[in-house]
C-alpha cells in the first residue's frame, strides 16, 4: 500500500512536467524513455508504461487495498500466506489482461524485476526486442521467449511480497515453472541502479549513451524508515524470526541506499539526496570522470524528524505505524497526501533541464 506515496510524488512530478512543458495532457510515458519498478513500484510502472496517468494510479490503489489486504477464509500461520494471492492476481489480471510484452499498447519501455527462487537469480524483464532472450534462446528451444511472457505475471511475481502473498509460477521452459517472489528480494528493491544498467549495457539491448545531458535517471521511493531498533538495547532475549525479519528490512533498505549512493557518486545531481550523516549527499565527490548521468531522488521516508524538518508536518509514533504498514488500505488516502506533500517541497522543474524535454 505504500506505492500510494509514490504515485502522491509522481502526481507532482506529472504535473510539474505538464506546467514546464505546456502540455496539459502530458503523461510520464511521453517524457520518459524507460519506466521500472520493483514489487510495488511494478504495479505502477506498468500502468505507467501503457500511458496511463497518475489519477488512473490514485484511483486503482484505492480500489486495490480493500479487495487484496481484506481477510476472509481462515490462513494457517506460518504455513500459508497471510493474504489470499488470488485476489492480487484477480487486480493485476483484471487490469492489464493477456497482454504480453510484445503486444502490449506500450507508449514507453517498461521495466520489472522479480526474484526466481528454484535459480537464486534476479530476473529483469523489459519490453525491449533487442533483449538476448526476447526470442528465446537458440540453445535450448523450448525456452520460453521474453517477448511472450504476460505482463500481470510478471507484475504478480515482482508484487509477491514473502509472508504477505504466496510464490508465483511461470513456465519457463516447456513444460516447467519458475518460482518467483518479490522483487524487492534482490538488491534492486530500489531498481534505479539496475535500471541505469539496463539502459546502458549492451547485452539488455538499449544501448544508450552516457552523459550528464543524455541519460537523466528519476527515482521515486515509497517512504522507507531507516529500520532502527532502538528498543533491542534493552531486550536481550528475543525470538530469532524476528531478528531474521529485521536483518531482511536491514538489508533491503541498505541496499537501496547503496544504488541511491553510487547514482550520486557516478553523475551529477541538481538536489543531492542525503545518504548520511558521514558523506551527505556525495557533493564534489565524482571519482576522476565525467559523469555518467543526470540524477534526482524523491522519497519521504517515514520518519518522525524527516518529515517535520522537510515536509512541517508532525505525526506521532502510533500515526508512523500505521503508515509504514505495507497491508493496511485505510491509510492509502494519508500516504498519497504525504506523497503529494513530498513532492510539492521536492520537485523543481529546473531539475529537467531542457536538453531532456521530449522531441
Amino acid at each position: 500500500m505504500r506505492g500510494a506515496l509514490a504515485v502522491g510524488i509522481l502526481a507532482k512530478l506529472e504535473k510539474t512536467l505538464r506546467e514546464k512543458l505546456g502540455r496539459p495532457d502530458l503523461v510520464l510515458s511521453d517524457y520518459f524513455d524507460l519506466i521500472g519498478g520493483t514489487s510495488t513500484g511494478a504495479i505502477i510502472a506498468a500502468g505507467l508504461a501503457l500511458g496511463q496517468d497518475t489519477d488512473y494510479l490514485r484511483a486503482l490503489y484505492r480500489r486495490l487495498g480493500p479487495i487484496v489486504f481484506k481477510q476472509r477464509g481462515f490462513r494457517i500461520p506460518l504455513i500459508q500466506s497471510r493474504f489470499d494471492p488470488s485476489r492480487l492476481a484477480g487486480v493485476i489480471e483484471q487490469e492489464l489482461g493477456d497482454a504480453t510484452l510484445e503486444n502490449a499498447h506500450w507508449r514507453t519501455g517498461f521495466a520489472a524485476i522479480a526474484k526466481r527462487v528454484d535459480t537464486g537469480s534476479s530476473w529483469i524483464l523489459t519490453n525491449c526486442p533487442g533483449s538476448k532472450y526476447w526470442n528465446g534462446d537458440p540453445a535450448l528451444p523450448d525456452v520460453t521467449p521474453n517477448k511472450d511472457y504476460r505482463i500481470s505475471t510478471i507484475v504478480q511475481a515482482s508484487a509477491a511480497a514473502p509472508f504477505y502473498f504466496d510464490m508465483v509460477h511461470m513456465e519457463v521452459t516447456k513444460g516447467e515453472q519458475g518460482i518467483f517472489f518479490d522483487g524487492a528480494m534482490t538488491p534492486h528493491g530500489n531498481p534505479a541502479l539496475q535500471l541505469a544498467m539496463t539502459a546502458l549495457v549492451p547485452a539488455y539491448g538499449l544501448k544508450w549513451e552516457p552523459g550528464a545531458t543524455k541519460l537523466m535517471i528519476v527515482s521515486v521511493g515509497t517512504g522507507q524508515p531507516r529500520p532502527m531498533k532502538p528498543e533491542w538495547r534493552s531486550k536481550p532475549l528475543l525470538l530469532s524470526v524476528w531478528k531474521a525479519i529485521h536483518a531482511l528490512t536491514s538489508l533491503a533498505y541498505d541496499s537501496s541506499q547503496l544504488g541511491t549512493s553510487i547514482l550520486q557518486w557516478l553523475g551529477t545531481s541538481p538536489q543531492p539526496w542525503r545518504i548520511n550523516g558521514e558523506i551527505g549527499g556525495l557533493e564534489h565527490s565524482l571519482p576522476g570522470c565525467l559523469p555518467l548521468w543526470t540524477f534526482v531522488r524523491y522519497d519521504s521516508p517515514l520518519e518522525p524528524g524527516w518529515l517535520e524538518t522537510h515536509l512541517d508536518e508532525k505525526f506521532s509514533a502510533e500515526q508512523i505505524a500505521d503508515l509504514v504498514k505495507m497491508d493496511d488500505d485505510k491509510m492509502v488516502p494519508e500516504l498519497y497526501r504525504v506523497g503529494e506533500l513530498a513532492g510539492e517541497k521536492l520537485i523543481k522543474p529546473e531539475h529537467f533541464p531542457d536538453c531532456f524535454n521530449p522531441k
